[in-house]
């Protein structure tokens, strides 16, 4: 019940930023904040809501809530939640001026909002995802990465010798 009323509640938020980051996709292509650390992020982060909950989280510790009794965490993001919300008002209202003008054209104020919006979307989405869940250091992910190609390389050379095995020694 509460899973769906979550749902329920992120839907808009996600419409809208799923509306915005087409239209930076359009708009500011070779602009965007990367988002390599989103590989990082455990399976379970990683969904189509996820956005509308940051949009959410961000406008709860601007408003001076704290996220799961994460005190220091909370402070910290503060400005960077705030700024990113006044920044989403500012891509909102560039948007609204544009639609009252010509829809084919992006003025410089509306790709210079935009951009804004999507290095602190970017930054505070790292940042709250790192509040809560572990996060793997690029550290942790090599030696992920490299401890799967050693069970790869032992899977591979032990196929070879029960081939080889096989091939003289019979069925």
């Amino acid at each position: 019940m509460m899973n769906r009323f979550r749902k329920w509640l992120y839907k808009p938020k996600d419409n809208v930023l799923n509306i915005i980051n087409q239209i930076m996709d359009v708009c500011i292509p070779q602009d965007r904040a990367p988002r390599d650390f989103c590989v990082k992020f455990p399976e379970e982060i990683r969904h189509d809501n996820l956005a509308g909950q940051l949009w959410f989280g961000a406008e709860c510790l601007a408003a001076g809530s704290i996220i799961m009794n994460r005190e220091l965490e909370s402070m910290a993001m503060r400005p960077l939640a705030k700024e990113l919300t006044r920044s989403l008002e500012d891509v909102r209202g560039a948007l609204r001026d544009q639609a009252l003008r010509d829809l084919n054209t992006y003025t410089e104020k509306m790709r210079e909002a935009l951009r804004h919006f999507d290095v602190l979307f970017a930054e505070f989405e790292l940042s709250y995802v790192s509040a809560m869940v572990p996060v793997k250091s690029p550290r942790e992910y090599y030696v992920q990465q490299e401890v799967i190609v050693l069970f790869c390389e032992t899977v591979e050379r032990n196929r070879k010798i029960l081939k080889f095995i096989w091939n003289h020694n019979g069925p």
